[in-house]
């Protein structure tokens, strides 16, 4: 069960203050155990302290009432909360792309390195979150082109991974790669991830790839368990392309962007992978920090050592 902290915020408070009161929409995953419990508790902190929400359709009949389609939310609100895991966050990314609203995740599902706010916290922040008291994070997102069997391919925003792996063939994956019009290898491996910042702390984190701060306007590529032990991890800057094509006489690889399957390439078919257009928004509580959430998801644990204080250059480090 949920509890709601009795807050000194209110609607006129904040308006009092100068501030204009965001207008939020709420987006869950109704297939979450938790969602209804928490769109009922966001009812409620709405009907006591005047803060309005406006509801996604699918989201709005978990407690009967009215919501609007998500375009029509979209264009109406300065922020949406997307309840549920990672995966619920991607498809509404996926959904309003290009459009720049801010999208914070609460997590109501398994790890959720892009929900990184819980249930409980949401509640606690949602009267800085209406005064607009927020952390802003652009985030790179990929655009996919291609040609399977004849066919144009066109997937305009990947906020995480894009992947060619294998699938249940038990034939070793042969994949050329280009970066731009320069060769880079031949990769015989199960596979290769072309991971985005926000996506180096998924499938490519456990591929071996590198952790990217998220903001950096790079992308990587990371072999899956390769033949050749020496392939490594790729970084490239964000003005770079990279095209993977399938040789001759080699086994059908299966294409995947976010876990969401596009398709198979064989011989001959190739994807090319370069940075979007737009960036993708996300946004977070003012305390939490990428550095944070990295030691609370990885369970990271040091020493804590405490900050000593620097002698100072004009005496030569003497006191």
């Amino acid at each position: 069960m949920l509890f709601l902290r009795t807050t000194r915020w209110s609607k006129a408070r904040i308006e009092s203050s100068g501030k204009q009161m965001l207008r939020i929409g709420v987006i869950a995953n109704r297939k979450k155990p938790g969602a209804r419990t928490l769109i009922r508790a966001l009812r409620l902190f709405s009907g006591k302290h005047g803060f309005p929400f406006l509801w996604e359709e699918q989201t709005a009949r978990l407690v009967g009432i009215e919501g609007r389609h998500l375009e029509e939310l979209v264009a109406e609100v300065d922020l949406l909360i997307v309840a549920g895991g990672d995966g619920s966050l991607l498809r509404v990314v996926h959904d309003v792309y290009p459009n720049p609203v801010p999208i914070l995740g609460v997590n109501i599902g398994g790890l959720g390195f892009l929900t990184a706010v819980t249930r409980e916290e949401i509640l606690e922040a949602l009267p800085d979150l209406a005064a607009g008291l927020l952390r802003q994070s652009q985030r790179l997102a990929l655009e996919v082109r291609g040609s399977l069997r004849g066919k144009e391919i066109r997937i305009p925003c990947v906020l995480n991974d894009v992947v060619l792996f294998r699938g249940s063939s038990s034939r070793m994956a042969r994949i050329d790669v280009l970066a731009g019009d320069l060769p880079v290898t031949e990769f015989q491996a199960d596979g290769l991830v072309v991971a985005t910042p926000t996506g180096s702390t998924a499938y490519a984190l456990s591929a071996g790839g590198p952790i990217i701060v998220p903001e950096a306007r790079v992308f990587s590529l990371t072999p899956l368990c390769p033949h050749t032990l020496t392939n490594r991890s790729l970084v490239l800057s964000a003005d770079s392309r990279v095209r993977m094509i399938v040789p001759e006489r080699a086994s059908p690889v299966r294409l995947e962007f976010d876990g969401q399957s596009r398709g198979i390439l064989r011989q001959g078919d190739w994807v090319e992978i370069r940075a979007a257009p737009s960036p993708v928004t996300l946004a977070f509580l003012t305390r939490r920090d990428f550095f944070q959430i990295l030691r609370e998801k990885l369970r990271w644990s040091g020493a804590s050592v405490p900050t000593k204080k620097m002698p100072s250059a004009t005496n030569g480090g003497r006191s």
